[in-house]
């Protein structure tokens, strides 16, 4: 019994990588890799492509990659991934997508391999990040416990399960 529950698993686990891991969601989630962890080892930068995938497989936000990535904050006006409202940011990315850069190339090697599953989370599980700890997305609220903290690179990544009581 327990080997048909871990192949139902595996079987899930091929369709969803299968299902997300298209040139478009590849390219959508480097775009912010790019903006949020160029520089960072590629380790790091797997982490965010990681965590934008274990957002899209979270109760707590939307269940596309694309209605991940262009999440609004709560004032409806700010995206959850402050890179994409910086027009700096857009510029840098659109010069190195042209130039064909190394730093291109790491965000899109990283992002396809968390969204082609051809890596491992380094992570395990973390949705949320930030530069420094603590900070919002590190900490638990009240809807939300922050777990299995991890540093890589100059990023704080944790998982989140929901608050009991």
């Amino acid at each position: 019994m327990l080997g048909r529950a871990v192949l139902a698993l595996v079987l899930s686990v091929c369709t969803t990588y299968g299902q997300i891991c298209t040139d478009t969601n590849i390219n959508t989630v480097a775009r912010v890799v790019f903006g949020e962890a160029r520089g960072e080892p590629m380790r790091g930068q797997l982490a965010v492509a990681y965590s934008i995938v274990n957002r899209k497989n979270h109760q707590g936000y939307p269940n596309t990659i694309n209605d991940v990535v262009y999440q609004k904050r709560s004032n409806g006006r700010e995206h959850q991934y402050d890179t994409l409202d910086l027009p700096g940011h857009t510029r840098a990315w659109n010069d190195a997508k042209n130039r064909n850069t190394q730093e291109y190339q790491n965000a899109i090697k990283a992002s396809g391999d968390a969204l082609c599953n051809r890596e491992r989370d380094p992570t395990g599980c973390a949705t949320d990040y930030c530069a420094f700890d603590p900070c919002h997305s590190t900490t638990s609220n009240s809807w939300w416990t922050a777990t299995n903290k991890i540093q890589i690179g100059n990023h704080y990544f944790v998982c989140r399960v929901p608050a009991s009581g």
